[in-house]
């Protein structure tokens, strides 16, 4: 009787945790204020975000157009990017960070050429 209790409250912290996971995978769904840094000053942007899974869509929406978004969330790591036009050429930048609670951070690359930090908050917190 004793293992069989053992037993019942293992599965159900195991059922806690990937609950808690997949929580985590879909908290990220939704709006969300952020900014980047550049040499020029800091840009503001905000994200609207779709979850299916480790796969992440959604739309940038910037001052000078809106864009589709791509990427992964995988547990706490967040990666996503999508393509501007900048000084008439494209130009992707690409964003990899972590997700904590209501906020994400991390790095966002400049086509390759450099790198910079960035931030954002789920819009409304």
């Amino acid at each position: 009787m004793k293992n069989y209790i053992l037993s019942a409250l293992f599965v159900l912290g195991l059922g806690i945790i990937f609950a808690g996971t997949a929580s985590a995978q879909t908290s990220v769904a939704g709006d969300w204020d952020g900014s980047f840094n550049t040499p020029g000053g800091a840009r503001p942007f905000k994200l609207v975000l779709v979850v299916d899974g480790e796969k992440l869509t959604g739309t940038a929406k910037r001052a000078s157009g809106d864009v589709p978004i791509t990427g992964t969330i995988k547990g706490d790591v967040i990666n996503f990017g999508y393509t501007i036009n900048y000084g008439g050429k494209d130009l992707t930048l690409t964003y990899s960070g972590k997700v904590v609670g209501d906020s994400m951070s991390g790095t966002v690359s400049f086509g390759g050429n450099a790198e910079e930090s960035w931030s954002a908050k789920k819009a409304g917190k």
